[in-house]
């Protein structure tokens, strides 16, 4: 009985430690990503990394993140999300891609701040709402005042090296 109430106590207290989950991590920075490019369509992702989970404050975390993403056949107006069952890739010769870093910035457990840096898509600057004609790469900042993120419960903490 002592070590099932000492798992459900560990379980609670790894739940409200506010470390983000990459998933979540992952899924902010695709929906900002949409927001940007100047492509019609969504874009899903093809292939994903986490690189780095880590603490930077007492409630703060930084999660780091590569992916490659690819437009999908669903238009930005559709109202779907990116990653909906109906929303496959387009065909390899007509679709734009990108590969991508970002960085997720959870305060709290709630998103803060996402840095999305890609190479290969053409974006919109968010700083004029004037159309970027760069195809090299791309950086935008941005506040979220989104609903905190599930939390995950099999993540070790990190420190941040640097």
């Amino acid at each position: 009985m002592n070590s099932f109430l000492l798992t459900i106590v560990a379980v609670q207290i790894l739940h409200c430690s506010g470390v983000p989950s990459p998933k979540d991590a992952l899924r902010e920075s695709v929906i900002k990503l949409n927001e940007i490019t100047e492509t019609t369509n969504l874009c899903g992702i093809t292939r994903r990394r986490v690189k780095d989970i880590y603490r930077t404050g007492k409630l703060s975390y930084n999660v780091d993140l590569t992916f490659s993403v690819k437009e999908t056949v669903c238009s930005k107006n559709s109202g779907l999300e990116f990653d909906d069952p109906i929303c496959h890739f387009r065909p390899r010769k007509t679709a734009e891609k990108g590969f991508c870093k970002s960085r997720v910035e959870y305060f709290a457990g709630e998103v803060i701040d996402i840095d999305v840096e890609c190479r290969g898509l053409k974006t919109v600057d968010s700083n004029s709402e004037s159309f970027e004609s760069r195809e090299n790469s791309i950086e935008v900042t941005s506040q979220s005042e989104e609903s905190p993120p599930e939390e995950s419960t099999n993540l070790s903490q990190q420190h941040d090296p640097r």
